[in-house]
């Protein structure tokens, strides 16, 4: 409605825009300044008409976005979308220290382990020792050096399994 209005205010204008050049043709002097003047006013009009509705329309939506935004409903579907990042977060935290711990857990596992053993080797490389210097007097140099050497050997390769082998074997055939 408004721009039909507005169409016709710009046409009106355009019309008396040219009756009044149609008028200077006759030599009347004011008349066609009269018109001029008028069909101006109609066009600023015209144009005026639109900018207003125009920011009238888009006032009338950005308060109607605004109270959209600020309505009950809206509200709650934004506290329930924070409510439910919040819930997706801590999960997700919860998950990240889940694996965190049982990675730290495992680690100080494996470091127990390796502590362990390598006190296991070096009681185990003790006691061998302690058993070789029991057969010091009783076995030939050779076989004394031999087993001595096969023990420092074992150690050092960390070579559990060999150690026991060669306690077995010094308890058995010595």
């Amino acid at each position: 409605m408004i721009i039909r209005l507005a169409l016709l205010l710009i046409a009106s204008a355009f019309i008396l825009m040219a009756s009044a050049d149609l008028l200077t043709e006759l030599t009347l002097p004011i008349l066609p300044d009269f018109i001029t003047q008028l069909g101006l006013g109609l066009l600023l009009s015209a144009f005026a008409l639109l900018l207003i509705t125009g920011l009238l329309l888009m006032g009338k939506q950005i308060f109607q976005a605004v109270g959209t935004y600020f309505s009950a409903t809206q509200r709650g579907q934004r506290q329930v979308l924070f409510i439910q990042n919040k819930q997706t977060e801590l999960k997700q935290l919860f998950n990240h220290r889940a694996v965190y711990i049982n990675y730290v857990h495992e680690l100080k596992k494996q470091q127990l382990l390796r502590r362990n053993n390598c006190q296991h080797l070096a009681t185990l490389f003790k006691a061998i020792n302690q058993d070789l210097q029991a057969l010091k007097n009783t076995l030939p140099k050779t076989t004394l050096k031999q087993l001595q050497q096969e023990n420092r050997r074992s150690y050092h390769q960390q070579d559990s399994a060999a150690l026991v082998q060669l306690q077995q074997k010094i308890r058995h055939d010595y």
